[in-house]
């Protein structure tokens, strides 16, 4: 009677644990009910509602009608006027006076005027680069949200398949335990097992939650509990080198500081011009009379020179140049200081996720031989020739390596992303 139960439980033991170990290598797709993003319609979605993007989007617009707006003051100025009076008293009768006039006036030299419109398209150009800035920011974190969620999705399906073994584990020790082939202390090991495996579950689909929200908000919408990721999971190719990183990549933060000092070395220009003259032309042609539309015509040309002494007070030039000539260093300082980190920083993330792509690699065949490993195990186990307790490490070294796998995988995109980050990429 023994011997048939042996039979019997082995028999169960191994079709069950096979059925369970397919779902465990090939995964099922997601759910009908899920709305799987794929990494396109996702990255539109960001593109098109991101809060931080939009407000950016603005900010440049401003800048671009700011410097349409400093064109004008290099442009001919022109008016026109109506007035009327109504003026008696005393000894005098009561008269009216209408006039009606034309005038016109043109910047010929003012180098201050043309060093602000400069100004102001220094400050649109560092709003673009802003932009692009912002861009780039939105496609790290982008990624970076899309890809935790693809991964938590991946984690709990492992961690669902491990409960349902951790399970089918517990029920089979249970029964071989009430037949007097397994001890308790197995019997309780494999309860505890069971626990752990739920534990993990529910760890794993709070997470998966936090990761849905966290991709909705980038995206711009409400959080959705049913979004789902679709991706590629391959290991990242390791394509890059530091020098054509370095040659070809147009880093935006370091853009900014390029521009800031091209703006304050213009500013200076600007305080230096304090004190040359300007010369501006202006005209008028003007009627005039007791009545309405008068035939009384005058007109007036000029040309007029200014040339400012004391304008700001005695000693505001030299302190103003002064202010100004240290801004410029300031600024020259600030971008010396963002080049060398900037080189240092892209040598960093290159080797980190050189060192993440091939932690990955090694994981991925050290993944397949744990599974191996447990397939072997398993058949030994039914011919009596593994004690359950080296199955169980055998099969949580294939649980772990799968977990370990994703881990690092995962944490190899990661590195890749920070890296085109640091690279300025703003698109897929």
């Amino acid at each position: 009677m023994n011997a048939i139960k042996k039979l019997y439980f082995r028999y169960k033991y191994k079709m069950k644990h096979i059925l369970l170990l397919f779902s465990f290598l090939f995964p099922v797709s997601a759910s009908a009910q899920e709305q799987t993003l794929s990494l396109t319609q996702a990255w539109a979605k960001a593109l098109s509602a991101n809060q931080s993007l939009k407000a950016k989007e603005y900010e440049k617009k401003q800048y671009e009608y700011s410097y349409l707006s400093s064109l004008n003051s290099y442009l001919p100025q022109i008016s026109l006027s109506h007035s009327f009076s109504r003026s008696g008293g005393d000894s005098s009768s009561v008269s009216n006076r209408f006039s009606a006039s034309v005038s016109a006036s043109q910047e010929i030299f003012n180098l201050k005027t043309i060093s602000s419109i400069k100004i102001s398209k220094y400050s649109l150009e560092t709003a673009q680069i802003s932009y692009r800035t912002a861009l780039c920011d939105l496609r790290k974190d982008f990624f970076t949200a899309y890809l935790n969620l693809y991964f938590a999705q991946e984690k709990v399906k492992v961690s669902e398949r491990i409960l349902e073994i951790r399970k089918e584990n517990a029920k089979l020790i249970s029964l071989k335990y009430e037949s007097g082939m397994e001890s308790r202390g197995n019997m309780l090991y494999s309860a505890a097992q069971a626990e752990m495996a739920a534990l993990s579950l529910r760890r794993a689909k709070r997470d998966l939650e936090n990761y849905q929200e966290e991709l909705s908000k980038i995206m711009g919408e409400t959080y959705d509990k049913n979004i789902a990721a679709q991706y590629n999971l391959e290991i990242p190719s390791q394509n890059y080198s530091y020098e054509e990183i370095l040659k070809n990549s147009f880093y935006p933060d370091l853009a900014v500081y390029e521009k800031n000092l091209a703006s304050a070395k213009e500013r200076l220009l600007s305080g230096k011009y304090d004190a040359l003259p300007s010369l501006k032309a202006s005209g008028s042609w003007s009627y005039s009379g007791d009545y309405e539309f008068p035939k009384n015509k005058s007109w007036s040309l000029g040309l007029s020179m200014s040339l400012p002494l004391f304008s700001g007070g005695p000693f505001y030039y030299y302190s103003n140049t002064n202010s100004l000539k240290n801004a410029v260093k300031s600024a020259e300082k600030k971008l010396e200081e963002a080049k060398l980190a900037y080189e240092k920083n892209l040598r960093s993330y290159l080797r980190d996720f050189e060192n993440a792509s091939d932690t990955a690699r090694v994981y991925m065949g050290l993944k397949q031989a744990d599974e191996e490993r447990y397939k072997e195990g398993q058949i030994q186990y039914m011919a009596g020739k593994l004690s359950f307790i080296n199955l169980e490490n055998l099969e949580q070294n294939m649980i772990d390596s799968k977990i370990n796998y994703l881990e690092y995988i995962k944490n190899a995109w990661l590195k890749k992303i920070a890296l085109e980050r640091l690279m300025g990429k703003d698109s897929l």
